[in-house]
């Protein structure tokens, strides 16, 4: 089954709780042997700055990060749902200890200069255009940072976020 490509603007699949719902892999690399994924179930997709967006959060002590530091373009790839089960790899394990792609047995591929898995039903291909590290103090009533930040130790616990400019959605159909 080959990829097309979607219109942004006639996207046709339910985008609140895409997320929450299905998870997703943001992954970044330079080629299919230099690049690393996580799981992510935070995020947004939308329109910022008058173009179709992707904005995913990664913890500064996430190996995935160091990737989409590293690199101008990032994916978002949501497997289908025989293969949801990877997710417990690519959100428990650490790229800096297995090889996380080798164990669940994806197919990295480039496409624009991006890695994605091409076993992934829909990915969205982004183009990095803003990043910012979440500060504790801009956090407003109980908005989650007790929650989810409660462990942290470091600043470089909190995540960064990451906004892309959607340049591609690409669709198994």
């Amino acid at each position: 089954m080959a990829f097309v490509e979607v219109n942004p603007y006639e996207f046709d699949e339910p985008i609140i709780g895409l997320l929450e719902k299905e998870w997703a892999l943001a992954m970044a690399g330079s080629s299919p042997d230099d690049c690393n994924a996580m799981t992510i179930e935070w995020g947004h997709i939308g329109n910022i700055w008058g173009n179709p967006s992707a904005t995913v959060y990664i913890r500064g002590s996430r190996y995935t990060k160091q990737f989409i530091d590293a690199n101008d373009t990032f994916s978002v790839c949501f497997l289908p749902t025989e293969l949801h089960d990877l997710h417990k790899v690519f959100g428990t394990k650490s790229g800096r200890d297995m090889n996380k792609t080798q164990a669940t047995g994806l197919t990295p591929v480039m496409v624009d200069g991006t890695p994605i898995y091409k076993e992934s039903r829909l990915v969205f291909v982004c183009r990095k255009v803003y990043a910012n590290v979440l500060e504790r103090e801009n956090f407003i009533g109980d908005s989650g940072a007790s929650r989810f930040y409660a462990h942290a130790q470091t600043e470089n616990d909190l995540h960064t976020m990451y906004i892309g400019f959607i340049e591609k959605i690409l669709r198994k159909e």
